[in-house]
């Protein structure tokens, strides 16, 4: 039996070559002709009758359009390692909390986490509560040593 020959066009020029070759090259073409016409493109999708039954959108987004819809990009000045660091230390930061005694979790979100930006301060929270300040302190020094071991830092 005659073994099958495989060719390539490269340049106008047909080129021998193994079938493994030859379909890895057509495969990597397929992929490179997906790429630009399937993904790039929107198209039609048409029912068995040939009718159209609804439309694919183009699934390239341009940047404006995903800056409009309030997607976030990292800044070019701020690396991704750090950026990932403190996301992973916030994160741990809520666990630790959640594991903290209300009255403990409360106090801390009270001096630290208020929704303006700016914590209450200890004396401000002691005559909150009705206890003196030098008390909060000492609270709120003990929890930020819970929270320390904790997050082992």
């Amino acid at each position: 039996m005659d073994k099958k020959v495989y060719h390539i066009n490269i340049n106008g020029t047909l080129v021998k070559v193994t079938e493994e070759v030859y379909l890895a090259y057509y495969r990597a073409k397929r992929r490179e002709r997906y790429y630009e016409y399937n993904i790039k493109s929107a198209s039609s999708i048409r029912g068995a009758d040939g009718y159209i039954i609804g439309y694919r959108p183009s699934r390239e987004v341009s940047l404006g359009a995903l800056m409009e819809a309030g997607c976030e990009f990292a800044d070019e000045q701020t690396p991704v390692e750090d950026i990932v660091i403190l996301k992973c230390m916030v994160c741990a930061l809520h666990t630790a909390l959640e594991w903290l005694p209300r009255g403990e979790r409360e106090l801390i979100k009270a001096l630290f986490l208020s929704r303006d930006g700016e914590g209450m301060s200890e004396r401000e929270y002691a005559a909150q509560i009705g206890v003196s300040g030098v008390a909060i302190h000492k609270r709120k020094a003990q929890i930020l040593q819970k929270l320390k071991k904790f997050l082992d830092f």
